[in-house]
């Protein structure tokens, strides 16, 4: 054990000059010893702490959004008689049906036959859907439920981009709950389609960016990209752009800068310019919509600009009637929350955009070219392409959001409050005479003057009173701070 009074004086001598410095050094360095082993100790329970909790963020959340997702996969299943209730869906279950009778009977199909079965270029997610069939044993109800679970780790994703970003333990585990109890997410596990995977697989492409070293991180990428190009082209172009804003031209990185773009100039090119023209090729000529799964192509909203609003606010909720069909519906609740974050969206964004070691810039880029990539292409329509776009800018609000519970909240509700007061009346059901019409639009006007209200009172509560200030008068704290001033007067005279 070190002593630091070992060797330095004798009892009954009287301290020279040079044993009392001796004797000071020898207690400074005791002292510093011993605040160090504290600090270490502290240090150590503290790093512990962390880790333990983290641990159990994440098996709580995945959990959570594990037992949402299968709930959601076997009610709607039982709902359903356990048919697809959509067009895609029951391409998926036929073409991955016959992949696993394939594999099963020792003739594993190669690329042409997969693309073939599954009906387009995009054969990726029938033959993940045919690997959890041939592993479950099991058909169409197991293969959902096994996605599903896959579907449901994006939570985790979640909850570690937010921890690496560095934007707080409460914010991170927000961002966790709300991609993993995402209405719209489960409902697309739930009716065997392909949207809640792939955004569970860009989340964890992009934790692994911004996590992993430089290197490592840009292979992954590109591995992903090549992935999501036999899944979804847009977002092969979202992974791409989120990579390019990553890249930092150093000398050391010289090696890995060079084989990247080989990579990228000899396997990912080519495979891009196939789909380029394949897009192309989807755009609808007439502008007129096919159903649910259709859209109006690039050149007809550069003609028409209203359909901006369809994909954005679409499926709209106040279009609830005899004529909306049932699956639509179900799809309202997760269109709700959409269209009140858009309230909260350019203060947040225009924090994170700031934001160029975290994901703040990196996901504003690469959902703008998402974005672009869906508005050139389709259109209007096709809220399932959306639901990626969806959960991005929700991950980047919760992550961002400057202002206060209160202001937060206040601006929500007056947005909610101008929103529904234009929709009910655009609504020959919920409101179909004229003055059911100005009753609804006076209710919400109401709700908006109240939540103008309560942000007006909320900040003249912070700037200390609750109403103006009268003329000739002082605040409490002028009065407490004028009286150490007047005391010091009367001492200095």
């Amino acid at each position: 054990m070190f002593t630091p009074f070992a060797g330095t004086f004798s009892k009954n001598a009287p301290l020279s000059r040079l044993q009392k410095t001796r004797f000071k050094e020898s207690l400074i360095v005791h002292a510093t010893f011993m605040v160090g082993k504290h600090a270490r100790g502290q240090h150590g329970n503290s790093d512990s702490s962390t880790r333990f909790r983290a641990a159990w963020d994440v098996f709580a959340l995945f959990m959570l959004a594990a037992l949402l997702h299968v709930g959601t996969v076997v009610i709607v299943h039982l709902y359903s008689g356990g048919q697809p209730l959509f067009p895609d869906a029951r391409r998926y279950d036929s073409a991955s049906t016959w992949m696993a009778m394939g594999w099963l009977n020792g003739n594993p199909p190669d690329t042409d036959e997969l693309q073939r079965l599954a009906g387009s270029a995009f054969w990726g997610y029938p033959a993940v859907m045919a690997l959890a069939k041939v592993v479950t044993g099991g058909g169409w109800l197991a293969a959902k439920v096994a996605l599903s679970l896959l579907a449901a780790t994006g939570a985790i994703a979640a909850y570690g981009l937010a921890i690496a970003s560095r934007c707080g333990h409460k914010r991170a585990v927000m961002v966790g709950l709300i991609v993993g109890s995402s209405p719209t997410l489960l409902l697309w596990d739930a009716w065997g389609l392909k949207d809640g995977l792939i955004t569970s697989f860009v989340l964890w492409s992009m934790f692994l960016l911004v996590r992993a070293r430089f290197t490592p991180a840009c292979l992954t990428t590109l591995v992903s990209i090549q992935a999501c190009l036999y899944l979804r082209a847009a977002a092969a172009v979202f992974l791409a752009v989120a990579l390019l804003t990553r890249l930092r031209f150093r000398r050391e990185r010289f090696v890995g800068l060079f084989v990247i773009t080989m990579v990228f100039a000899f396997i990912v090119v080519p495979r891009v310019t196939t789909l380029f023209g394949l897009v192309d090729g989807l755009e609808v000529g007439q502008g007129t919509s096919m159903g649910f799964t259709g859209g109006y192509g690039s050149k007809n909203l550069l003609d028409h600009p209203q359909y901006l609003l369809n994909f954005i606010f679409g499926p709209y909720p106040w279009a609830y009637g005899p004529g909306t069909a049932v699956p639509e519906r179900w799809l309202y609740l997760g269109t709700t929350m959409w269209i009140a974050f858009l309230a909260l969206a350019p203060t947040a964004l225009k924090k994170a955009w700031t934001d160029t070691s975290g994901i703040g810039r990196t996901m504003i880029l690469a959902s703008s070219a998402y974005a672009v990539t869906y508005l050139s292409s389709f259109g209007a329509e096709f809220y399932r392409q959306r639901s990626l776009l969806e959960c991005m800018m929700i991950i980047l609000i919760v992550l961002y959001l400057p202002l206060s519970p209160a202001a937060a909240v206040s601006r929500l509700l007056v947005w909610l409050a101008v929103v529904a007061g234009l929709a009910v009346t655009q609504s020959s059901y919920l409101t179909p005479t004229a003055w059911s019409k100005g009753l609804a639009v006076c209710l919400m006007g109401l709700v908006a003057l109240f939540a103008s209200g309560c942000r007006g009172w909320t900040r003249r509560e912070r700037a200390g009173g609750a109403g103006p200030q009268r003329p000739g008068t002082a605040r409490p704290t002028a009065r407490r701070s004028a009286v150490p001033a007047r005391s010091e007067q009367r001492q200095s005279r």
